[in-house]
């Protein structure tokens, strides 16, 4: 599904000390560990293909991949109907499953900008659940959750790992023993 062959990322120099390689498949969420600044969303956004690696290659199976990105900016004025389905064809009853999982009892109507943090995190991750991705990227999922809402994420990591191949930056280490199937240390 995902293969990386002597990767190297970084910038204008190479991030990491050796060369990453790794064959990934459907049911593996690999969590990648580490210190700020030390490459982490980088590697990911490599993997993903939003940035070139210094060297080496990488292969995926799928253009069907959802990128939730660390942070957040509410910035537009847009309902969160229509932040959740512009430029995706969703239905109505895959956008009420998820917010059933999530436990989000918010009016569509309303401008995503009077949304909590929080509120708009679990948005975010749902607007890439909608596409249905075979790659899951989430960079720092768990930032503005409260406890409540983490275990509920870890929850549906576990069931999304039979559908999809998973790759998740955090700090919080609990919610990392609870998801992985393997670690990346940086």
């Amino acid at each position: 599904m995902l293969e990386a062959n002597s990767l190297n990322i970084g910038y204008e120099k190479p991030l990491l000390s050796k060369p990453i390689s790794g064959l990934w498949k459907k049911g593996d969420v690999i969590v990648l560990l580490g210190d700020n600044g030390v490459g982490k969303s980088t590697f990911l956004k490599t993997l993903a293909k939003l940035q070139k690696p210094i060297y080496g290659t990488i292969h995926l199976s799928t253009s069907k991949i959802g990128w939730v990105d660390s942070s957040i900016s509410k910035g537009v004025y847009l309902s969160v109907s229509d932040f959740l389905s512009f430029g995706i064809d969703a239905k109505k009853e895959d956008l009420e499953h998820w917010f059933e999982r999530f436990e989000i009892n918010i009016e569509t109507n309303r401008f995503v900008d009077e949304l909590s943090d929080g509120q708009f995190r679990k948005l975010c991750i749902i607007r890439q659940l909608l596409k249905k991705p075979e790659i899951l990227f989430l960079d720092e999922p768990t930032v503005y959750l409260d406890v409540k809402s983490k275990k509920q994420l870890a929850l549906i990591v576990q069931e999304l790992k039979e559908k999809c191949l998973i790759f998740c930056t955090t700090h919080d280490l609990l919610f990392a023993d609870e998801i992985k199937t393997s670690t990346i240390k940086f």
